[in-house]
């Protein structure tokens, strides 16, 4: 029996939709289907988080609500160290984490699907010695112990090395200094004992060693590097999967858009800097001050294609420092996605 026109217009237009939907890499129920645009009803993301500035952007946009607002319900996962964090993103134990750049490019080199899709900050971190010390510069670091709290490869201590290169004429730090990796409790407790001359530490203990009087000052990473190169370093990133982002880009489109939301709220409320101290536990009063001045101004507000530019030009400074075998040989094709960011 032959089909009326209609019907046979049907039937063709029926199977355009499901070649959409098999180009889109997903089926009808998935997120996929229907693009990268905003959630139409509430989804779960599993995020993955360190301590640190990262607890700073989900403190915040869990309790003003920006998560909710873009239909997401956040399942926050926390680790202690940034590698723990780092094979949870690469074995998709989470969802999203946010990850380092240093590692997310070795993972993707790696064969791993890891990628890149929206930037947070830049160190926040501090080099520092104690003040009856007798290293005065960062230079002075030659042949003696430093403390690291992330690594030796970390995001920020790859920065790290830059700087020690392009300023302070250390051409390697791995080589050049003597190497003590821990958390940065005991960092400071074998820099306080003598144990160690000088100590690369987190953001929470950047700002408890400013505050304590005991310490100073021998390099401001993203200051350092700023100076030198005229723009900051980002450094921790939000990162995924290519099998994640496939089936679910309309979840990332709306975590980008509440990171916005609270970046954008962070740089403007006083209130939110005394609620997270009380949060950390950092109960000195010139805490929130100090937690603004060092957190608040390394946010990088925005992603795309500029900013992807710059962190790629950032591995390829990295390369030549942390050395093409232990790092990347060129930025992984794949790495930096802009195109997943549609008006929420």
């Amino acid at each position: 029996m032959k089909c009326s026109k209609l019907l046979r217009r049907y039937l063709a237009l029926l199977g355009v939709v499901s070649l959409g939907l098999v180009a889109c890499g997903g089926d009808p129920g998935s997120d996929a289907a229907i693009g990268c645009g905003p959630l139409a009803q509430p989804q779960a993301l599993k995020l993955g988080v360190n301590p640190g500035a990262q607890d700073m952007v989900t403190f915040v946009m869990q309790e003003q609500g920006f998560d909710k607002k873009h239909n997401l319900n956040l399942e926050l996962s926390e680790f202690q160290n940034p590698s723990a964090l780092h094979a949870a993103i690469g074995q998709q134990t989470v969802d999203v984490g946010f990850g380092g750049l240093t590692a997310m490019a070795t993972a993707r080199q790696q064969g791993r699907d890891t990628m890149i899709f929206d930037v947070l900050t830049s160190p926040s971190n501090v080099i520092v010695t104690r003040n009856d010390s007798n290293v005065h510069s960062l230079s002075d670091l030659r042949g003696k112990k430093l403390g690291i709290f992330g690594g030796r490869t970390s995001a920020t201590f790859a920065i790290a090395s830059i700087v020690a290169k392009e300023k302070y004429g250390i051409d390697n730090l791995e080589k050049d200094v003597q190497l003590i990796e821990g958390p940065d409790a005991a960092m400071l407790g074998l820099l306080d004992q003598g144990n160690i001359d000088a100590a690369l530490i987190g953001t929470t203990a950047t700002v408890q060693a400013l505050l304590s009087g005991k310490y100073r000052t021998l390099s401001d990473i993203s200051q350092d590097y700023q100076e030198k190169f005229g723009k900051l370093p980002g450094h921790v990133l939000a990162a995924t999967t290519d099998e994640y982002a496939e089936k679910h880009c309309g979840v990332l489109n709306a975590f980008s858009a509440a990171l916005d939301d609270t970046v954008a709220f962070i740089q403007h409320d006083d209130k939110v800097w005394s609620d997270y101290a009380a949060d950390i536990k950092l109960t000195d009063p010139r805490a929130p001050a100090t937690l603004r001045e060092r957190v608040a101004s390394r946010y990088i507000p925005d992603w795309n294609q500029e900013q992807a530019d710059a962190e790629a030009s950032l591995i390829n400074q990295l390369i030549p420092v942390l050395g093409p075998d232990k790092f990347v040989r060129a930025v992984p094709d794949g790495l930096f996605r802009v195109d997943l960011r549609t008006a929420q």
